[in-house]
């Protein structure tokens, strides 16, 4: 859509110039005819050379959006792996501290027991 109208306000733009310019020369009129043909042609290339441009950066926008995809799913796949190896590198770490963790519960179970059963036997 802003091509569009980048192309549409050079045509617009080109157009009024070349009326302003044929209105405020004091050339024949065999001149001005000769120029408008001239401008013509000038302007017909140039909108050629736009039109081939704006094609060409199509293109590469279109190319540029599919190699980002497949770069993205690749990146996607490799954090996926690394998240992987890393869970499975941490499994051992990971036993370990849970087994510590059973067993400062379990003696902090005892511990609790063990004061329960001194205060009741002290009263």
């Amino acid at each position: 859509m802003k091509a569009k109208s980048l192309l549409l306000g050079f045509l617009i733009g080109g157009t009024a110039a070349g009326i302003s310019t044929l209105l405020s020369a004091p050339a024949s009129g065999k001149d001005t005819r000769k120029m408008i043909k001239d401008n013509k042609e000038a302007v017909g290339s140039q909108l050629a050379e736009l039109k081939t441009d704006f094609m060409e950066l199509k293109r590469s926008a279109s190319y540029a959006s599919i190699q980002g995809k497949s770069h993205l799913g690749e990146f996607v796949s490799d954090i996926k792996h690394s998240v992987s190896d890393w869970q499975n590198a941490i499994r051992p770490q990971k036993l370990e501290l849970q087994r510590d963790l059973q067993s400062i519960e379990q003696s902090l179970t005892e511990l609790e027991n063990s004061i329960r059963s001194s205060k009741s036997g002290s009263k």
